[in-house]
C-alpha cells in the first residue's frame, strides 16, 4: 500500500510501513474520527527452510491466522490503560489487518540509542510496565515477549505495551498458534520458556521486565558476547549477575529486586504488582526537578505531575456469561440508538442473505464493540448483532475469526434454557462453530460430531423448532452430505419443518 491510499472507505495510510515478524504496520488516518491510527497487515514473510516455500509462498497457514484472529481479540479484550485499543478488524484483497489505535513515541529500544535513563526514569518505566501487566495477568493472560522493541515510551511520558502476536491466556487447555517455534525474543525469554514449557505463567513477563530493567542501569543485556545457543544456555542455567557489582552504590534492594525477577525457578520471582510496590520507592514525586540531561520522552513526567496510574485500576476482563438477562443502562455517549442499531442489523441481514457482505455489515460490525459494551454481551440486540457479523466473517472467507466469535457465543450462552430465544442464538452459533471447523482442520474429524449434537438439541424442540436454525441446519447439512455424511444428514434433517 501506498502513502495516500485510503481502504475500507475510512482508513487513509499516511506512511511508509514498518515490518517485523508476523506483520506490517502502517500509520492512517482514520477519516471518520480524523484521528491517527496503526494498521497492522498480517503477512507471510519468506523461509527458505520452509519445504514447498514456493508453493506457500504469500500463502497464510490456519494457525498464522489463528494467532491474528487471537492478537485482536487481546486488543479488543484488553485495550487501553496501557494497551491500544482495537478500533477495527477486517480482511483487505484476503488479507486480514486489525486498526488499533496509535501511541505517538517511542519504543524501549529507540530510547535507549539516545539517552541513558536515571534510576527515577528507570523505575518510571518499569513501574508503568509492572502495572499493565498486573491487570494483564489478572485478565488471564500471558503475554510471552517482555522486551524493549514491545514498549512504547508515548509523548506525555506514559508507557505502553504492544504486539500480542503471540500473547497466550494462562489456561493449559489453549490452543497453541507458535508451529513449534520457541515464543519471545533472544535476550529477554525466561528459562522455562526456552526449556519448551507451554503454559508459562505471568512469571515468564516478569522475567523480561527483569532483563529490560538490567538493560537500562547496567546498559547491556544479562548475557553477552556469545553465540543465540551459549545465551540460552546460561539463561537456562548461569547466576545472572547482580546489578549492584556492575553499578558501584547501587541501591542493594534495587539489585536484589532484579535478581528475584531473573531467578530460574518461576515460583521465585515476584508477581507484577509486588514487583511494582517494591520499586515504587524509587519513583520521583510530585514537584520533582526533570532529569538531568533531559529525556525525550520524559518517562518521570506522570509521575513528577501526580499522574501516576493507580496500580489497582482493573482492566474490564470478559468471561464466561452463563444466561446474563439484558441490564437496562442509560444511553451514554456514543451509545447507538436502539431503532437505528436494529434498521441497521436488518440491512446487513440483507446483505448476508444476498451472499454479498456489504457497507451495512460492515458497518455493523465497526459499531458492535460500542453496542456491546453499552448494554452488555447478552443483550438480545447484541446478540442478533455478534451472529449477524461472526457470520460475516463465514462469507468472506476468514474461517478463524468466525468460528472464534461463534465458539465465543457458544461460551457466552452455554446453560440457556430450553425454548428461549438465547437457546435458538446457542443452537445457531454452534451450527456455524462447526461450519467454521471444516476449512479451518481441512477436515470433518470434529466438525461433523459438533453439528450432530446441535442437530439433536435442535430435534428435542419438536414440533416447532426456531425456523431460522432449522434453515441454517439445511444449508449447512449440505456441505456436510457432499463431505460423505449424506445419510447421516438426511437422518438428523428428517422431520424438520421446511422453512
Amino acid at each position: 500500500m501506498e502513502s495516500g491510499q485510503v481502504f475500507a472507505g475510512r482508513f487513509e495510510i499516511t506512511h511508509a510501513p514498518r515490518s517485523g515478524g508476523m506483520g506490517t504496520v502502517y500509520r492512517a488516518m482514520d477519516l471518520t474520527t480524523g484521528r491517527i491510527a496503526a494498521v497492522k497487515f498480517l503477512v507471510r514473510p519468506p523461509r527458505d527452510s520452509d519445504p514447498g516455500q514456493a508453493d506457500r509462498q504469500g500463502r497464510l497457514s490456519p494457525n498464522e491466522l489463528k494467532r491474528f484472529e487471537r492478537e485482536r481479540q487481546m486488543h479488543e479484550r484488553l485495550g487501553g490503560q496501557g494497551i491500544p485499543g482495537l478500533v477495527a478488524y477486517d480482511f483487505l484483497g484476503g488479507r486480514p489487518y486489525l486498526v488499533t489505535k496509535f501511541i505517538d513515541g517511542k519504543n524501549l529500544r529507540d530510547f535507549l540509542e539516545s539517552h541513558r535513563p536515571t534510576l527515577a526514569a528507570t523505575a518510571s518505566i518499569a513501574v508503568q510496565l509492572l502495572r499493565i501487566l498486573d491487570r494483564v495477568h489478572a485478565a488471564g493472560v500471558v503475554h510471552r515477549d517482555i522486551k524493549p522493541q514491545n514498549v512504547i515510551l508515548a509523548e506525555d511520558g506514559e508507557v505502553h505495551l504492544v504486539d500480542f502476536g503471540i500473547a497466550l491466556p494462562d489456561d493449559p487447555n489453549a490452543t497453541r498458534h507458535t508451529e513449534g517455534r520457541t515464543p519471545g525474543s533472544l535476550g529477554y525469554k525466561a528459562p522455562e520458556i526456552i526449556l519448551g514449557e507451554r503454559n508459562p505463567t505471568g512469571a515468564a513477563d516478569i522475567y523480561g521486565v527483569g532483563c529490560t530493567v538490567f538493560r537500562f542501569v547496567a546498559g547491556e543485556n544479562v548475557f553477552v558476547g556469545a553465540s543465540e545457543h551459549i545465551i540460552e544456555q546460561q539463561h537456562c542455567g548461569a547466576p545472572p549477575p547482580r546489578l549492584d557489582a556492575r553499578i558501584p552504590g547501587l541501591p542493594s534492594g534495587l539489585a536484589d529486586l532484579v535478581e528475584r525477577m531473573l531467578a530460574k525457578d518461576p515460583g521465585l520471582r515476584p508477581s507484577a504488582g509486588e514487583a511494582a510496590e517494591a520499586l515504587a520507592s524509587f519513583l520521583p514525586s510530585p514537584g520533582d526537578p526533570a532529569p538531568h540531561p533531559a529525556l525525550d520522552p520524559d518517562p518521570t513526567l506522570p509521575f513528577r505531575a501526580g499522574q501516576g496510574a493507580p496500580a489497582d485500576t482493573p482492566f474490564p476482563v470478559t468471561g464466561s456469561v452463563r444466561r446474563r438477562r439484558p441490564v437496562v443502562r442509560r444511553r451514554g455517549v456514543g451509545t447507538p440508538g436502539r431503532q437505528a442499531f436494529r434498521t441497521l442489523m436488518d440491512e446487513a441481514e440483507g446483505e448476508l442473505t444476498q451472499g454479498d457482505p456489504g457497507p451495512m455489515a460492515h458497518q455493523l460490525d465497526a459499531r458492535l464493540h460500542t453496542a456491546r459494551n453499552s448494554w452488555g454481551a447478552c443483550d438480545p440486540d447484541v446478540l442478533r448483532a455478534r451472529l449477524l457479523c461472526a457470520d460475516r466473517l463465514r462469507h468472506t472467507g476468514d474461517w478463524p475469526g468466525a468460528g472464534a466469535r461463534y465458539r465465543t457465543l457458544v461460551r457466552d450462552l452455554d446453560g440457556a434454557e430450553q425454548g428461549t430465544p438465547e437457546q435458538a442464538r446457542l443452537l445457531e452459533a454452534r451450527i456455524g462453530a462447526a461450519e467454521c471447523l471444516i476449512p479451518e482442520e481441512d477436515s470433518t474429524a470434529r466438525a461433523f460430531p459438533a453439528w450432530k449434537t446441535a442437530l439433536l438439541e435442535l430435534r428435542s424442540l419438536l414440533p416447532r423448532p426456531p425456523l431460522r436454525v432449522v434453515e441454517r441446519a439445511r444449508e449447512s447439512g449440505e456441505e456436510f452430505a457432499e463431505w460423505g455424511y449424506h445419510a447421516a444428514v438426511e437422518e438428523l434433517l428428517h422431520g424438520l419443518p421446511l422453512s
